[in-house]
């Protein structure tokens, strides 16, 4: 057993700690939950492995847990949650890339149609699964205040990691008056709550060259599985279509970009996901639904003086002024729906 090491880095997980356990013949990944206080129901672990299954019965890869000798595919011990789950072969997706959004955007579209599909009182079970306490989770309103007074706080300072957090806080600052013209309009329209992932970033998906690709260059690709359903909950749809627009307006080059967000708006609205005019409302929800993260690690490194070497992956995978370029650029392709 050691460390699991992916792409030749750790991947982004400060709140588990991932293991690769090689046996003969096999490579498995175990996953060890850090803190107490952010454990599950005994009930959830088999809700998820549900939910997982039935997206794979309807082509979708999702990740599979393997289960205990007694079955369970979450094992409580010592205070805290362990889980295996199998190896899988390929790269986490670089956005970057148009054929590895394209591939990662399609997966994506299937995912969220299989969790629309989820069965009623299945829904249900998760949603009491996963029922917040009051006061569990800091609202984003509330942290968009904590943020200013955080951005004022690194302005003041002249080290990397002050000028690292201002620059991240700086446009997601600037992003308060969109939040609370987009998501809290008095008539906005809104989605029935669904069974949603939450958390559909690249580093969720894995890829390889699609089988039977004659030139073996990478030019097309295919998702191996879609990991980590830890966050599964039952929430507003378009928080996943959100995730995957972002990853369309990763890619590199302006054309390129263009008719990345161009086909995923098309195929999401074509499919039915999407509903014209419902492309302004991705990014600030995905903007809000980050926010309390970015905020936390920001006072980690102010005030309580945290500097974990992960911190600039986590704040360049929920850069808020990448999102609001991506807002600017789906209100325009929005334009020919």
């Amino acid at each position: 057993m050691r460390p699991l090491v992916v792409d030749g880095a750790a991947p982004l997980s400060h709140t588990a700690g991932l293991w690769q356990i090689l046996e003969p013949g096999s490579r498995r990944v175990l996953k060890v939950r850090r803190f107490p206080e952010a454990l599950r129901p005994p009930a959830f672990h088999e809700v998820k492995e549900r939910v997982a299954a039935h997206c794979r019965r309807h082509g979708v890869p999702a990740g599979a847990a393997v289960p205990a000798l007694d079955g369970r595919t979450g094992v409580r011990c010592d205070g805290t949650v362990s889980e295996l789950a199998p190896w899988y072969e390929g790269a986490l997706a670089a956005p970057a890339d148009p054929a590895q959004a394209t591939a990662l955007v399609h997966c994506g579209l299937r995912l969220r149609r299989a969790l629309d599909s989820v069965p009623g009182e299945l829904r249900a079970e998760l949603a009491a699964a996963t029922a917040q306490p009051a006061g569990g989770d800091e609202d984003w309103s509330t942290a968009l205040v904590d943020a200013a007074r955080l951005l004022e706080r690194a302005g003041r300072r002249d080290d990397p990691w002050s000028r690292l957090v201002a620059d991240t806080l700086r446009p997601a600052v600037a992003a308060g008056p969109l939040l609370y013209d987009r998501l809290t309009a008095p008539g906005r329209p809104t989605r029935p709550p669904a069974v949603i992932h939450s958390d559909l970033h690249p580093h969720h998906f894995v890829v390889s060259p699609r089988a039977g690709d004659p030139s073996a260059t990478g030019t097309a690709y295919a998702v191996s599985a879609v990991l980590d359903f830890d966050h599964l909950h039952v929430g507003d749809p378009l928080l996943d279509l959100a995730w995957l627009a972002e990853a369309a307006g990763r890619v590199t080059g302006s054309v390129a970009r263009r008719r990345a967000l161009a086909a995923f708006l098309k195929d999401a609205v074509r499919l039915g996901l999407l509903r014209p005019g419902e492309e302004v409302l991705l990014m600030p929800l995905l903007l809000a639904h980050s926010l309390p993260v970015i905020v936390r690690i920001a006072r980690d490194i102010l005030e309580n003086g945290v500097r974990s070497p992960q911190w600039p992956g986590y704040f360049a995978l929920l850069s808020p002024e990448r999102r609001l370029a991506v807002h600017r650029r789906l209100a325009v392709a929005g334009r020919s729906l």
